[in-house]
């Protein structure tokens, strides 16, 4: 029998390494690399996939250059404002996870515009992981717990305190641009996450590359354990 596919997770990596190779500037890559993320959520949409989520901004990508995270958080600010259309279009529901309140106020008003939004769309979710870490969601996770005084502390409890409360389990997480590490990823929700690496870099990322993955993914014998 086929593995069904609920929710789909992706680590977008390369944006940096396919500016360099086509010449251009760093931010370039970003800016394909959302276009390959709008694409890739409406094939999902299209495959009747439920959740996506993103890896856009991890906490330690504050560690790289001051210009270059300028940049992305000009990007993302954009982005929250100028492409909430792509979101309301598409019925798809904005669901913003990590350290949010820690952003630049500006990015902070639209990213929760964004949110309030899109709040009763309903065809798709697509969680977008921003100044995120799956340590810190822990952290984040355990400070929830202690002030809400909980006791016998389960794998439901875990989940409710999280990030991603209402979410399906994660079924598959892709990780582009050949790199075979989860690099701080939803530590808390990819127990028996099946794990897809691809050497193609994010933007150049399409249609055949992601349909050979899902195909795969059908074929494995999903025991969880047993």
């Amino acid at each position: 029998m086929l593995n069904t596919l609920n929710h789909i997770a992706i680590i977008m990596d390369g944006n940096r390494r396919w500016a360099k190779k086509n010449n251009l500037d760093q931010i370039e890559g970003h800016k394909k690399g959302i276009e390959t993320a709008k694409f890739i959520a409406k094939h999902c949409h299209n495959k009747n996939i439920k959740e996506l989520t993103l890896y856009a901004f991890s906490m330690q990508n504050w560690k790289r250059p001051k210009l270059e995270i300028k940049s992305l958080l000009k990007l993302f600010s954009t982005l929250f404002e100028d492409k909430s259309h792509f979101f309301i279009k598409n019925n798809f529901k904005f669901n913003p996870i990590g350290r949010i309140d820690e952003l630049n106020e500006a990015v902070k008003i639209k990213i929760n515009s964004l949110k309030e939004k899109t709040k009763a769309n309903n065809a798709m979710t697509i969680n977008v992981a921003i100044n995120y870490g799956g340590i810190e969601e822990i952290i984040d996770t355990y400070e929830r717990i202690t002030l809400n005084n909980e006791k016998n502390i389960d794998r439901k409890i875990l989940k409710k305190y999280s990030y991603l409360p209402e979410s399906n389990e994660i079924d598959l997480i892709i990780r582009t641009g050949g790199y075979s590490r989860l690099s701080n990823f939803l530590n808390l929700h990819n127990s028996y996450s099946e794990l897809e690496i691809s050497n193609i870099l994010w933007p150049d990322f399409n249609q055949e590359d992601f349909e050979e993955i899902l195909s795969k993914y059908k074929k494995i014998e999903r025991n969880y354990g047993k």
